[in-house]
């Protein structure tokens, strides 16, 4: 295997292996970490297509919730994430119905919290939109018309209700000290209507809050999601190719990163910078013949009249700059950051990039491939598939992490 070169700054150069050639350790993968002011910066060579990690997802599921027929708890709807307890048991985030409904380890119905309301407990309809373990053995759903995170103990009794300040309404994740990461929702704060531009993109301020809800720090205005609003339609949506603003929570860091360019930044729970993470990665401009394609297939499946009025809604839509240069990010209990490469038009792929504890890339991992990922775990993906007639299933698969 080649090795990219690499600048030499006078910094410390760090080997790591993946698995992926013939040799026993697999690919070296280069990295350089320095630290600048107090803050470390970690430069990563960009790993070659061939630097899969010895770690393989099974064949199939172990669990699969989620049927088009049988008894309702089991028929999913607008499953918007879902969280594995220590027990084994699953919860997942059902806005379809406004509830968390809570499954053994195998996959049986066990118990429902919450449903549709305004009390305590209970949430406002298509949410939660979110459900986060809590500290304590407690399981957080996230409810963002009414500003409130909903506090259940382990056995689905609630014990509060957190409302978070103005102007955030999204919950993203809970750090090890009850510190959790939140962000306002373009939609709720209607910064997407009446802008005359067609292309719009309202920045997002992410924050820091207390256990109880109090602001912490504020993170500062981040890119937000690229919108498109057509004058010949009632409603602006997403851009297909647009870019975004990005978090998760890595250990006892809050990662939020815009996806423009390919730079992860770390925060502690005091606001600070600690980390910055970098991969080399080459921009793309998108062309106006692949968005074409992308709107024709998205709406191909659409009654004739319907797929018209749709594609009239979409003309003139611009092209954003560049793609995107990462989709998602997750962690898991071992320190390894996650992050979803993002899929160009023509490609067709799950793959994700590891980056051990320090932020150091250690090569590929392919998901499943319509696997919406929500947890990863030490030895299992959670996540939602949806099929040809769009029935939800909130999957289990394992994921083994030795090499081979």
């Amino acid at each position: 295997m080649r090795v990219p070169r690499i600048r030499f700054v006078g910094v410390f150069v760090v080997l790591s292996a993946a698995c992926g050639t013939e040799s026993d350790s697999g690919p070296v993968l280069r990295s350089e970490v320095r630290d600048s002011a107090g803050v470390t910066i970690v430069e990563n060579a960009s790993p070659s297509p061939g630097s899969l990690l010895g770690w393989r997802v099974g064949e199939a599921p172990s669990v699969s919730i989620g049927t088009q027929e049988g008894e309702e708890a089991e028929m999913l709807y607008l499953v918007d994430d879902a969280t594995r307890l220590a027990d084994g048991r699953i919860v997942i985030a059902n806005a379809g119905t406004s509830e968390l409904r809570v499954f053994s380890a195998g996959g049986q119905h066990l118990a429902t919290w919450g449903g549709q309301g305004e009390g305590p407990g209970e949430f406002y309809a298509y949410t939660p939109e979110a459900v986060s373990r809590w500290p304590g053995d407690s399981v957080a759903g996230a409810n963002s018309w009414g500003r409130r995170i909903e506090v259940f103990d382990s056995r689905g009794d609630h014990g509060r209700s957190v409302t978070m300040p103005d102007p955030y309404h999204s919950f993203l994740g809970v750090m090890p000290d009850g510190t959790f990461l939140v962000k306002p929702s373009t939609v709720l704060s209607g910064g997407i209507f009446g802008a005359g531009d067609p292309l719009v993109r309202r920045p997002d301020n992410f924050g820091l809050l207390g256990p109880g809800g109090e602001l912490r720090v504020s993170l500062g205005d981040l890119p937000g999601e690229e919108w498109f609003s057509s004058p010949a339609g009632p409603m602006a949506r997403p851009h297909p190719f647009g870019r975004a603003t990005t978090a998760t929570i890595w250990g006892d860091l809050a990662v939020v990163s815009p996806t423009d360019r390919y730079e992860l930044r770390a925060y502690a729970s005091d606001g600070t910078l600690v980390k910055i993470i970098r991969r080399d990665h080459d921009l793309r401009s998108p062309t106006q013949a692949e968005l074409d394609a992308w709107l024709t297939e998205r709406y191909a499946d659409l009654p004739e009249e319907r797929r018209t009025q749709v594609l009239s809604e979409n003309e003139g839509m611009p092209l954003v700059e560049f793609f995107p240069a990462f989709e998602a990010l997750h962690a898991d209990p071992l320190g390894n950051l996650w992050v979803r490469e993002y899929e160009l038009p023509g490609e067709d792929h799950n793959r994700w990039t590891v980056f051990d504890a320090e932020g150091r890339a250690q090569g590929f991992v392919e998901m499943p491939l319509d696997l919406e990922v929500f947890e990863i775990g030490d030895d299992y993906v959670l996540g939602r598939v949806m099929d040809e007639i769009n029935v939800e299933r909130v999957q289990l698969w394992p994921l083994a992490r030795s090499p081979g």
